[in-house]
């Protein structure tokens, strides 16, 4: 079966890794750049420094951590994992900005009950353990969400700078559907979003490896050498296959996907013929080069945020930094500066001086960006410096010039999830499922737009094609299942 597999993020990776892993399997995978990992990207720097243009760590728990860890024992990539656990005080310390000073969020009874907003907490906690409204039947904002489970303050503290910091976006107007799907079903079953967090079980781990982070506390993970070994074990595996074929610098001008039309044309090229096609692009640049005018036209309507990074490195005394993960930026207090990460204090490039160089990185704009900074093309690099380090000074005291300072703008890097978007997705399926198309979507711009969630999906939205192939029966799309339809839902 003649496969081809469009991107070459790391969902788009995943996906023809484990297409690849069917002898039964002909892959293409084709990349329009010259680089395979799309935003797992490391910069290293001449003088040995590091810095992370894309994902800083991946969280390793729940189903979707679950997922990766396999992964990485799979690529025999377990010495160059380097673990957070439970008791790491980065994993356990969160800050949000406050009033022009850095708060650590409560992250356990002891500390909800030092804390200086306890009451806020504490209120928020009993509305949503003796609420007896009943759940909302549709999509809400996870602002919403919040406030109607545990209250405006709880909301403003909690929601709003936490989907700034995941999704660079207003909680006003991401769908809860979407983004917290696990929430929706658990009030839906208990009545409560605590309740529903108290009683659910993990399940049995198969997976060694998994079983063994599961009991040491893994939170969240780097490699030695930087995220971008991950890809890089992909594209180095996939190349050595000999039934894969990998192309760059191949960006893809027009796909067909109905019967007996299934093509792929490369920018220059001809139309390749195969069986099926597997999408891991951004939706909006499926909806580009897609023959297929409602798919297209729905595909269009997924936004995507920009964001500005700024990664400084300071001289050892010029830098303190909190043991902690960073600090999230609501956006009552710095609109424009969604938050900062301290890492160096989660990921030392020399454990045993820590403090040598401390790096930190700054995130700007999101849906915001073009309030504060305009077009991304034309934007002043000098006035995000200058905001960030304003930033910098204001919740981090005073600090000495940094060694270092790189500012990239990400355009389009993050999916935006507003109201109605888990809709819009089981539409699209739907629809392919309906019309018996032969096209897979995985990747960030549907379900899930961390790391791990990609690399769930990427897993989960082939497996029908190993069915496929197995039966040797080419007679449908592979879609959602209903259960997992359903879970999707919320």
């Amino acid at each position: 079966m003649k496969i081809s597999v469009l991107g070459g993020g790391i969902a788009g990776l995943v996906a023809a890794y484990n297409l690849s892993l069917n002898p039964s399997a002909h892959v293409s995978l084709y990349e329009a750049s010259s680089r395979f990992g799309g935003w797992i990207h490391t910069r290293h720097t001449s003088q040995g420094g590091r810095f992370e243009l894309g994902p800083h760590s991946l969280r390793c728990v729940g189903p979707s951590g679950g997922r990766l860890l396999e992964l990485i024992d799979e690529l025999a990539l377990n010495p160059e994992v380097v673990p957070v656990t439970k008791e790491h005080p980065g994993a356990q310390t969160r800050y949000i900005g406050l009033d022009g000073k850095l708060v650590a969020m409560p992250s356990g009874m002891k500390s909800l009950l030092e804390h200086e907003k306890r009451g806020v907490f504490v209120k928020g906690a009993l509305q949503d353990l003796f609420s007896k409204g009943r759940y909302s039947v549709h999509d809400e904002t996870v602002y919403g969400f919040f406030k109607r489970r545990f209250g405006r303050e709880v909301a403003e503290l909690v929601s709003d700078p936490m989907c700034r910091g995941i999704m660079a976006a207003d909680s006003r107007t991401l769908g809860v559907e979407a983004m917290f799907p696990a929430l929706v079903r658990g009030e839906k079953e208990h009545r409560s979003v605590i309740k529903s967090l108290l009683l659910s079980e993990g399940g049995v781990e198969k997976n060694e490896y998994v079983r063994e982070a599961k009991l040491q506390g893994w939170r969240m993970l780097n490699f030695k050498h930087g995220m971008e070994q991950l890809p890089r074990a992909l594209i180095n595996i996939l190349r050595d296959r000999t039934n894969v074929d990998v192309y760059d610098n191949a960006p893809v001008e027009h796909v067909t996907v109905r019967d007996p039309e299934v093509t792929v044309t490369v920018q220059g090229g001809n139309p390749r013929h195969c069986d099926h096609v597997v999408s891991a692009l951004p939706a909006f640049s499926l909806a580009r080069c897609l023959r297929h005018s409602e798919l297209s036209e729905r595909l269009a309507d997924i936004a995507f945020v920009d964001v500005a990074l700024v990664s400084l490195e300071f001289a050892g005394a010029d830098l303190v930094l909190p043991q902690a993960f960073g600090a999230l930026l609501p956006s009552y207090e710095n609109p424009a500066v969604l938050g900062i990460i301290f890492d160096s204090a989660i990921f030392p490039l020399d454990p045993s001086r820590p403090d040598a160089s401390p790096r930190i990185s700054l995130m700007l704009g999101g849906e915001w960006f073009a309030e504060h900074f305009g077009h991304p093309g034309s934007c002043s690099h000098t006035l995000i410096r200058d905001m960030a380090m304003g930033a910098v000074r204001q919740y981090m005291g005073s600090v000495g010039e940094p060694t270092r300072c790189d500012v990239d703008i990400l355009e389009k890097c993050i999916p935006h999830y507003t109201l109605g978007h888990a809709a819009k997705v089981r539409h699209l399926y739907r629809l392919i499922a309906e019309e018996r198309l032969r096209l897979s979507l995985v990747g960030s711009s549907f379900h899930g737009a961390g790391v791990p969630d990609c690399i769930r999906g990427a897993i989960e939205h082939t497996e029908p094609l190993h069915t496929l192939m197995n039966e040797r029966y080419f007679g449908y799309s592979p879609v959602f299942g209903e259960e997992e339809e359903q879970e999707v839902a919320g």
